[in-house]
């Protein structure tokens, strides 16, 4: 009987699906090492309409690249002069026909720097794929001078 159950038991966890590894990654460091770090990773594709007074930034992994394609899902915080505002609105397009209606989301692992459900229902909304490169996702601009960018692979 105890063989038995132990057979029962290895092959049911043998076939139970296993979660895939997740991983986060997130830049930190002074406002000026922060700002060093995270506008190259916005800037590969457009020049930045204005300079970035501060940034965070964490992406989060799903899977570990090994047994098929991993999926990523980048949070980015850019604050800017509140006047340079228009030249970021102008230099940013609007959400693809593709993309689905924004939709709030937030790291895994809260952080004070991202926003909130009530401040993400007042922003403007982009596309992300001049900034983060995919066109999946967001930018919200807020009217402080706050620019949100949530941006993922599928």
């Amino acid at each position: 009987m105890k063989t038995l159950a132990l057979l029962l038991f290895c092959s049911v966890t043998a076939c139970s699906p296993k979660r895939p590894v997740e991983s986060s990654r997130e830049i930190s460091g002074t406002q000026a090492e922060r700002v060093a770090a995270v506008s190259p990773l916005i800037s590969k594709l457009a020049k930045l309409p204005s300079p970035i007074l501060d940034a965070h930034f964490v992406e989060q992994q799903t899977g570990d690249g090994q047994l098929g394609p991993s999926d990523f899902a980048a949070f980015y915080v850019l604050i800017v002069a509140p006047a340079d505002l228009a030249a970021w609105r102008s230099a940013l397009p609007a959400i693809e026909a593709q993309n689905t209606t924004p939709k709030y989301v937030a790291p895994k692992q809260p952080h004070p720097w991202w926003l909130t459900h009530d401040d993400f229902l007042n922003l403007t909304f982009y596309s992300p794929k001049s900034l983060a490169g995919r066109s999946n996702g967001w930018v919200g601009i807020a009217p402080d001078g706050r620019i949100f960018v949530y941006a993922f692979t599928m």
